[in-house]
């Protein structure tokens, strides 16, 4: 049993000043432009459910390094509730997860359980082609995990974006 693939898509880390350490991460790395920092999508572009309920933050801003052979994710948290505002409230700053691209999501999700206990994921998010998981497996992995899986999630995206703008 295993989740399928021992390929990281990316590593991301949760920092109060996404400036400075985007900043600190390309001068490191001999980058000769610093990546852009954007705000984090919305329910309009990718709908998110935590603990099962529409998540509407705003102001969570990510700066993406691209390396050779995966990304690093620079996330700073906004004021409201969040995956990232949680997890440096009881973290602190620093590394939060690792990211799998799975080619069988089912056998992902039971492997996860039964290596961290992780009974399932605690945040999904859905783009038109690809839906992410965040499962809680710091106890046991010291990091959380994200596993993506390939999809038309058109219809799923659809139906939240309805459900949250209540029309």
């Amino acid at each position: 049993m295993a989740i399928g693939t021992k390929s990281v898509v990316h590593i991301a880390f949760v920092v109060k000043d996404i400036e400075a350490v985007v900043d600190k991460w390309s001068r490191l790395l001999g980058l000769e432009e610093k990546p852009d920092i954007w705000n984090i999508p919305g329910p309009d572009v990718a709908p998110t459910l935590t603990n099962g309920k529409p998540e509407l933050y705003h102001n969570c801003r990510i700066g993406v390094i691209k390396l050779d052979n995966l990304a690093l994710e620079i996330v700073q948290p906004g004021e409201e509730d969040s995956p990232w505002k949680t997890f440096l409230e009881k973290h602190g700053e620093g590394f939060q997860h690792m990211a799998f691209l799975v080619p069988d999501e089912k056998e992902a999700r039971k492997t996860i359980k039964e290596i961290s206990g992780a009974e399932s994921e605690y945040h999904i998010g859905y783009y038109p082609g690809q839906a992410y998981m965040f499962f809680d497996t710091f106890d046991a992995l010291k990091t959380e995990l994200n596993i993506k899986v390939d999809g038309d999630y058109k219809e799923t995206i659809a139906k939240l974006q309805k459900e949250i703008s209540g029309k």
